[in-house]
């Protein structure tokens, strides 16, 4: 018998590997690409037009060693990255002690069970919370797990399994899409870009809020057609399986108890405290000086302030450290709440941060990129030559442009940190030269990247949940085609309002 030698598919490098290449590359390339610079201003950002030639400094295999290492704990030129990747390990931390209390799973059954006699308003409710999971934690490998849960509710309504995929896939990625604090896409683009993940919020908050209620319309106008037409879907032809497989154990009621609803509410106040603090209070209003009254009170008063000490950030001015300090008090705050002993939560906490190490590690990876570019001595000329080409383009064109351009490179790049790493240390300044901001170029590239994951079939999410529901992809693309297309538009119109009134 002849041997048949299967061919082997094609898989795409992991991120590590792609950003270390990219390394290599912009290595090699300060061997070839004159040096320059700009003057600055008094904030530190290169003044347009201002570009003159110095001599290069090409970077060798040693300094290729060295970049991720200065990347992580920085220079006199590039400030560390210790504080970003902290906070996504002590992110991974809470999101641990979270899901071992069994809280937010439990919760969510409630919230599906309650709704369930009208499905308009479970439809809503659902969508929002996956934004706020998606908007708030970056929720995307773990959505088939919400998924099995709202199955049997969705089926039993007379709707079909693309409704609780739309719930799941558009809902997460909507939130994903504004990420008003999520700090694997946003806390990571805005400490790459050099700016407050608070820098943006308002706006962030006000897409939230649009591309959600948009969700939730588009959503219930496709159960509504298939409660109507239930042959229309897509799925009809196994809609009798689908019960049989996923519409068991709907009678199985569980509830919070005293100590998960405790729980709960810390979670909810961990994230309304997050969001309040990196509200740019001042910034948007000098007279509203609330927060840091208070803080100086705290301060100054003769033994809460010996108690608190004498270095309180007021909310408004809170950046990664002071989330940092917040996300241990919060997961300490839930162990003791669950009666956990020190041990057990420390370990909690421990195995939380290990599991997003690798994601954490990809940050002064990342940052190593800047790093060679900028002992090379190419940053400027590299910058130059965009300024001359997409910072020329009116603000308008130029942010759809790569909001375009930020599409492409999410379908090769699926992951949030390795898509900021890679990129934002170069469209940042760009987005500056071309009269747009820092934060705008950070929502270009949120926007770019949930819409993305919404339809691309290197999205995880997409993969996972059609999977398992028996959902081929090409069917997936067929029912959601034009709700895709109104996303995209959505996009477009809320950039082009970012640019032309913010």
């Amino acid at each position: 018998m002849e041997n048949v030698k299967e061919k082997k598919k094609f898989k795409s490098p992991n991120t590590y590997v792609i950003i270390f290449i990219v390394l290599l590359i912009v290595a090699i390339l300060t061997w070839f690409i004159p040096g320059g610079k700009y003057e600055l201003d008094a904030s530190g950002r290169a003044i347009a037009n201002t570009y003159t030639r110095i001599a290069s400094n090409r970077q060798g295999l040693w300094d290729v060693i060295m970049a991720p290492i200065i990347g992580m704990v920085g220079n006199e030129q590039v400030s560390g990255a210790i504080t970003i990747s902290l906070n996504v390990m002590l992110f991974g931390s809470f999101l641990e002690m979270m899901d071992t209390t069994g809280a937010i799973n439990i919760a969510l059954k409630g919230v599906a069970r309650k709704y369930q006699k009208n499905y308009y308003v479970l439809i809503t409710v659902l969508t929002f919370i996956m934004g706020i999971f998606g908007t708030v934690q970056g929720a995307y490998e773990e959505g088939f797990v919400y998924l099995l849960m709202f199955l049997p509710i969705i089926l039993a309504l007379g709707l079909d399994t693309i409704v609780a995929l739309m719930i799941v896939i558009f809902g997460t990625q909507a939130g994903c899409a504004a990420s008003i604090v999520n700090p694997f896409s946003t806390g990571i683009a805005s400490g790459i870009a050099g700016i407050s993940p608070g820098d943006g919020i308002v706006y962030r908050t006000i897409i939230f809020v649009v591309l959600m209620s948009l969700c939730s319309f588009m959503i219930c106008r496709y159960a509504n057609h298939i409660q109507k037409n239930p042959e229309k879907s897509v799925q009809y032809f196994r809609h009798e399986k689908d019960l049989l497989e996923f519409a068991g154990g709907t009678d199985d009621v569980e509830s919070l108890n005293k100590k998960q609803r405790k729980v709960f509410s810390v979670f909810i106040l961990t994230f309304v405290i997050m969001i309040t603090s990196l509200i740019p209070w001042t910034s948007l209003n000098p007279n509203w000086t609330f927060f840091e009254n208070v803080t100086k009170w705290l301060m100054n008063a003769p033994i809460i302030g010996t108690i608190l000490g004498k270095d309180l950030v007021p909310f408004g001015e809170w950046y990664f450290n002071e989330i940092n300090g917040l996300l241990i008090i919060m997961t300490i705050v839930v162990g003791m709440i669950m009666g956990y002993t020190i041990d057990k939560t420390i370990n909690i906490l421990i195995k939380g941060a290990a599991a997003l190490v690798s994601t954490a590690f990809i940050v002064p990876l990342a940052r190593g990129i800047q790093v060679i570019m900028t002992d090379g001595n190419i940053t400027a000329t590299v910058l130059n030559a965009t300024e001359k080409t997409l910072g020329s383009l009116h603000p308008v064109v130029f942010i759809i442009v790569c909001f375009l351009v930020y599409i492409l490179l999410a379908m090769f790049i699926p992951s949030s940190t390795g898509l900021a790493a890679a990129t934002m240390s170069i469209m940042a300044p760009l987005a500056v030269f071309a009269g747009v901001s820092e934060s705008a170029m950070v929502v270009v590239y949120n926007l770019a990247l949930g819409f993305v994951k919404i339809f691309a079939p290197t999205s995880i999410i997409v993969m996972t949940c059609t999977q398992a529901v028996h959902v081929d992809y090409g069917s997936w693309l067929k029912a959601t085609g034009k709700y895709i297309a109104v996303f995209f538009v959505a996009c477009c119109l809320i950039l082009l309002v970012n640019v032309l009134v913010f």
